[in-house]
């Protein structure tokens, strides 16, 4: 008999170690998570102006979390903050080319490693796949819904 949580668990175990050699994980210098985040959304919004409340709001993280989490991108070459002609106390954020360059490296990381994850799967059974697991995620979330709201 199968059990599907630790089938699951195995899956994603090979993932990220996969991922850990990817060649934008191994020229991502000291970058966590929380900076591929960003550096995705500020670069999906380029063509607009955003700022630290933005990020605060986008995120659901503190004040003080997104101020520690730009200075390091700042110190490490991903980002630089300009003041805005309209209010000079506002700083908008913008990636420096490393984070583009960085962005489009772990863009392509992405396409390679779906490609071969997905490598033998026919679209209908990729379809059929994600469907399985939005099921799975939303049977958890129900639980735990039921579970928050008998205590």
């Amino acid at each position: 008999m199968y059990h599907l949580g630790f089938e699951i668990h195995r899956l994603s175990k090979l993932m990220h170690r996969e991922l850990q050699h990817s060649a934008a994980h191994q020229h991502a210098d000291r970058m966590t998570g929380m900076h591929g985040y960003l550096i995705r959304y500020l670069y999906e919004n380029r063509e607009r102006d955003v700022f630290q409340r933005d990020l605060e709001k986008k995120f659901s993280i503190s004040r003080s979390a997104v101020t520690a989490t730009l200075q390091l991108m700042e110190k490490n070459g991903l980002v630089t903050r300009e003041s805005v002609p309209q209010d000079a106390r506002l700083k908008r954020i913008i990636l420096t080319q490393k984070a583009l360059d960085l962005h489009q490296q772990i863009e392509a990381d992405i396409a390679e490693f779906e490609k071969r994850l997905c490598a033998g799967l026919t679209p209908e059974e990729q379809a059929q796949f994600l469907a399985i697991v939005r099921k799975m995620y939303n049977n958890l979330e129900h639980t735990k819904k039921e579970e928050g709201s008998s205590q």
